[in-house]
Order: C-alpha cells, then structure tokens, then sequence
C-alpha cells in the first residue's frame, strides 16, 4: 500500500517499483492519500486469522486528516 497526500508522490513510486524493480503497481498496490484512508482499507482487509494482506505500507509522515504517525499507532 502507498499512503501520501501528493498525487506527484505516488506518481513517483509507481515509476520507481516499475522501472526500478518490475513491480506492476497497478496490479499489486493499493492507493491511498490519508492515513484515514489507509486505516479504513487495512481494517476492511483483515482476514480471519486476524492478518492483514498488506505485506508492505509506505507511508508520508505529514498528511492531512490523520498523518503517517497516528496511523502507525
């Protein structure tokens, strides 16, 4: 999952997992542009053995609603 508020920034991490690393972003990432957001798709994704899918979060520190910090807590 790629968490930031700025579209540029994501913009910029897809381009680095594709050419970078072949990663399809598209095909194996989720988007998100608040850590409420992100919160609200890791709950929605948490499996019954209580894991979640996401092996990976990048996440900005400084965003609105509710920043990288809160959200890690």
């Amino acid at each position: 999952m790629i968490v930031d508020d700025q579209q540029f920034n994501i913009e910029a991490i897809i381009i680095i997992l594709k050419y970078g690393l072949g990663i399809d972003s598209e095909k194996y990432c989720d988007f998100c542009f608040n850590g409420k957001q992100a919160l609200e798709k890791i709950k929605n994704n948490v499996k019954e053995n209580g894991w979640c899918q996401y092996n990976l979060i990048l996440m900005d520190c400084n965003m609105p609603f509710m920043d990288g910090y809160e959200a890690t807590q």
